[in-house]
This record gives structure tokens, sequence and C-alpha cells, in this order.
């Protein structure tokens, strides 16, 4: 059994999530999306922006989904593109800027309770990968490194195919969840999934921890069935799913390129996500 040591009632939770304002901090903590982070070496403006940003005392942390699509993209750019994709990674490097953990457990710690282990990537080898693009002279010397002994990243160059057949799959599976739930609370639903019986987080702290990527699935399915093929034209929707799981940590700004305002329009953690005019 999960032991209750360190409990804080429901309630307490919700507050601290919910009194929570952006402007009491002096330092913001920006999560950016794959957009915006593709953009810094592609946009000399956008570039500029963020480092500004930085600069002037901002913090960027990253998410592995973001960081993975990234990588995708070094890759499957080819040779021709490597030094320009680098940039990023070079700028990622040299800040040394928090990795996340993964979506599942970074729920998990904030609603302090377990999950069955579904990856042995943690933070640190995400580290490694970053380092390992931002040290290589070009494409064939960052995979040349990524198959040396003490790399976590062995057999990346199928991260493409990989990447692809598991988003056929979570997508494929977001088509049966809609046909599923139609009037089921998804908070409850999530909850199951964490813990062991009679240890699983409150759901209603769940829903209001992680109402924005909540409401944004429920926005989402309530499209699928209506008739949107999310696996045709918005295979990025699920990525963007789990980055906004990490408006759960109350300190966290998402940075995005992205217009979410008619998939979230009640969770208090909207004014949380914010475009590229947000940094000075």
């Amino acid at each position: 059994m999960i032991s209750n040591r360190g409990y804080r009632p429901a309630a307490a939770l919700i507050a601290e999530n919910e009194t929570y304002s952006p402007a009491a901090e002096k330092m913001t903590e920006y999560l950016p999306d794959t957009n915006i982070l593709i953009e810094f070496g592609r946009d000399a403006g956008v570039r500029s922006k963020l480092e500004n940003a930085r600069q002037d005392g901002a913090v960027f942390r990253i998410g592995p989904p973001a960081l993975i699509e990234l990588v995708r993209g070094v890759i499957t750019g080819g040779g021709d593109y490597f030094l320009n994709n680098r940039e990023v990674f070079i700028w990622l490097h040299t800040q040394g800027f928090e990795i996340l953990d993964l979506p599942r457990p970074f729920m998990a710690k904030i609603l302090r309770t377990s999950t069955p282990k579904q990856s042995d990537v943690e933070p640190m080898h995400y580290e490694q990968l970053i380092r390992m693009i931002a040290n290589s002279a070009d494409l064939g010397d960052f995979l040349r490194t990524s198959e040396m002994a003490g790399s976590a990243w062995k057999g990346i160059v199928r991260t493409d195919d990989i990447h692809r057949a598991e988003l056929d799959r979570e997508l494929a599976a977001l088509g049966h969840l809609a046909k599923r739930t139609r009037g089921q609370d998804l908070a409850s639903m999530l909850s199951k999934s964490f813990g062991a019986p009679g240890c699983r987080p409150n759901p209603l702290v769940l829903k209001v921890r992680f109402s924005a990527a909540i409401e944004f699935l429920e926005s989402s399915l309530a499209k699928i069935r209506l008739g949107a093929k999310p696996w045709k034209n918005d295979r990025g929707l699920y990525v963007d799913f789990q980055l906004l799981h990490y408006l759960a940590d109350s300190k966290i700004t998402f940075l995005t390129k992205e217009d979410f305002s008619n998939e979230i329009m009640k969770s208090r953690q909207k004014s949380r996500i914010v475009g590229l005019d947000s940094p000075r």
C-alpha cells in the first residue's frame, strides 16, 4: 500500500493550483512547444526573442515530447539541414535548461502516486541526447555517436518510423475512446491508471491539476464524434495533449504557436498558454 505520508487534502491542492498568479512570480518559466523550438534555428527574430527573454531572467523548461519531435526533424531533415537544425540543441546544451519527466511520471509526481513504468528513459538521457547533437559535426557523426557504448539512444536512426507507429496506435486509441466515453468523466477514468486499488488519486484533484489537458482531450473527442479524423489532418494533436499536462506545475507558462482558444475555454490554466508576443 502506498504511504499517506505527506498527504494533503484535495481542497488544499485545488486551492494551491487556483490561487496561483503568474504575475506574482518575478521569473517566468516557459515550456516551449515543438514549433517554437524549430523556429529557433530558422528565424532570427524568434531566436532573438527567446534569448532576450532568457537574459531578462526567464527560464526555459523542456518537455520530452517536444524534444523527440525535434530529433525526428534532425534525422528526417538529413545532412543538408543538420547544421541549421543543430542550432537549437547547441542553445539547449549551453544553457543547461531543465528536462522534465515524461508526461506519465510527471503526472504521478504531481498526484503523489505511482504509475507502471513504461520506459527506462529519464531526463538525464535526454540531456545526453542534446549533448550528442550539439557536439556532432554532421548527421553521420551524430548517428555514429548514438551507437557507441554508453549511449541510451542506439537505433535512434529509426526514431521517425517508431514514432509514427506509436502515433498511429495512440490516435487509433483516441478514436475508440471517443466512441465509448460519451458522457463519462475522463478524470475518473484517468485516476484508475495510477496507484493501486484503494490508493488512487482523487479524480477531483486530477481534474483541477490537469484541467487544460483534460478539457483539450474532451474537445478533441467531441470533434471525433462529429467526424474529425486527427490521424489524417491533425497528427500534432497527441503531442499538444501531452505538453498541456505540464501546466499542472503552476509555475510553467506554455509558449506555443498553436491557438487553443476553441478547445480550452474553462480551465484557469488557459491564462498560462501564451504566444510569441509574450516574451519581451
